[in-house]
């Protein structure tokens, strides 16, 4: 989480793809979204404003980098992506593993728990302002 003045909001909380930290695993996890929560707090009626926003990411070049494509979507949703890896059980039979799983919920959730349980209102923005 992180100051939101250059989003126009109080604070965002987002995946932050494009750190070089993060590239190999956003990389082989094979994310399709990115995703931002924009959060604008107003304090005279306890509540915080959030608009939910995500971007399609493409990987592109060799080796491989992020890139986010023109894809954009605006308001509550959730994106979950899920990788297995199969392999042979003790009986013989092929059985899948979950290797990888990002829910954008683990982002969402705790944001909006925490603010529930301060007493705050948590409201969705989808149009207008934030």
């Amino acid at each position: 989480m992180s100051d939101g003045a250059a989003h126009g909001a109080d604070l965002v909380a987002e995946w932050r793809i494009a750190e070089p930290a993060w590239q190999t695993f956003f990389i082989g996890s094979q994310l399709t979204h990115a995703v931002r929560i924009r959060m604008r707090l107003a304090e005279d009626v306890t509540e915080v404003r959030a608009v939910e926003e995500s971007w399609e990411v493409t990987r592109v070049g060799n080796p491989p980098r992020l890139r986010t494509s023109a894809a954009y979507a605006r308001g509550a949703g959730r994106t979950v992506s899920r990788r297995y890896t199969l392999h042979r059980g003790e009986s013989g039979r092929l059985e899948a593993t979950e290797s990888f799983s990002f829910d954008s919920a683990q982002l969402t959730n705790p944001l909006r728990n925490t603010t529930l349980e301060s007493g705050w209102t948590w409201r969705g923005v989808i149009f207008g302002k934030l």
